[in-house]
């Protein structure tokens, strides 16, 4: 009797993720812009309010109070700590002006681990590359937001897949080439907690509008604003940390480094034996075997920020 490969079970298990990309989408991914994409997650039942409600007590009964994030709008706070209060709020979530992020979840439910397998093999499929191998850490979060709720503009170091799984939203998406919206010492700044992008009206973004079993791709660094429908929001999103932009970090906080020092650095990219330098130069004072993101993007920059405050070179 021939036994069946791990890939073949988990096929039958779980369907392809990423169900279609419309060919002028897929040019987009080529060139690593924003696309939008069609999945099979749309009302996924893993992803109800009810097992929403039990995946946080689970997370919090295990004391993962790190990988959950509740906060009220209309005052900004919640105590995440407080398992009774978080579920409360989950309870009334279409009234209760809430938003609430749940991280990592695939290291605590086999479902949501065996979706993001499932979603590297056909995102590998889709550019033709072992994806996987070139991913420091992948972060599987939930997103649960209120009727008519507001994520305010800014941007992540990960390559950002969005699937909207209930309700609807839009997402305001921006090019992170673009001089106008991000320059390099922006970004430079940005890696030493100095910088924020600030939305600009005279910059025009690409709007989103994400329904069930609709998707959208962030690349890396690309500024966006999200705003929730008329009715409860629940989305997924597969984040990679890739090792490229963990590199590419490192050399954005050396000339932070060379422009508080009154030098011009050299932009990334534009010289790759400058570029290997300053990556290990940043490793040399990083956390070896290292194996946390704060680790392996922030724990040099940690030791260069209270170097420089030493000697009065930045506050």
């Amino acid at each position: 009797m021939q036994t069946q490969s791990a890939s073949e079970t988990l096929q039958e298990r779980v369907p392809a993720v990423i169900t279609g990309l419309p060919p002028d989408q897929h040019v987009r991914m080529l060139e690593d812009k924003s696309f939008s994409f069609q999945h099979s997650l749309g009302n996924y039942p893993a992803m109800s309010i009810p097992n929403i409600q039990k995946l946080t007590r689970q997370l919090l009964d295990a004391k993962r109070y790190d990988q959950v994030y509740c906060r009220v709008l209309s005052d900004g706070k919640m105590n995440a700590i407080d398992t009774d209060a978080v579920l409360a709020t989950l309870q009334s979530f279409d009234t209760a002006g809430a938003w609430l992020r749940l991280t990592r979840v695939d290291e605590i439910n086999d479902e949501f681990r065996e979706l993001s397998e499932t979603f590297y093999a056909d995102l590998s499929l889709l550019l033709d590359r072992d994806i996987k191998s070139q991913v420091f850490k992948t972060f599987v979060t939930l997103f649960i937001s209120s009727p008519g709720a507001v994520t305010h503009y800014h941007m992540d170091h990960t390559w950002n897949f969005l699937l909207q799984i209930g309700g609807r939203k839009t997402v305001h998406l921006f090019d992170q080439n673009d001089p106008r919206i991000l320059q390099p010492k922006d970004m430079d700044a940005w890696y030493w907690n100095r910088f924020a992008p600030t939305l600009r009206d005279d910059v025009e973004g690409i709007a989103y509008d994400l329904t069930p079993g609709t998707g959208v791709h962030h690349p890396v660094h690309a500024p966006h604003w999200v705003q929730n429908g008329p009715e409860i929001s629940v989305s997924l999103s597969f984040g990679l940390c890739l090792h490229a932009t963990n590199d590419l970090a490192k050399i954005h906080q050396i000339n932070f480094l060379l422009r508080k020092l009154g030098l011009t650095p050299t932009p990334p990219h534009q010289s790759p034996l400058r570029d290997k330098v300053k990556i290990g130069a940043v490793n040399l004072i990083s956390n070896r075997n290292g194996t946390s993101f704060d680790d392996v993007v922030y724990s040099g920059q940690h030791r260069m920020e209270k170097a420089l405050k030493m000697a009065r070179i930045i506050h």
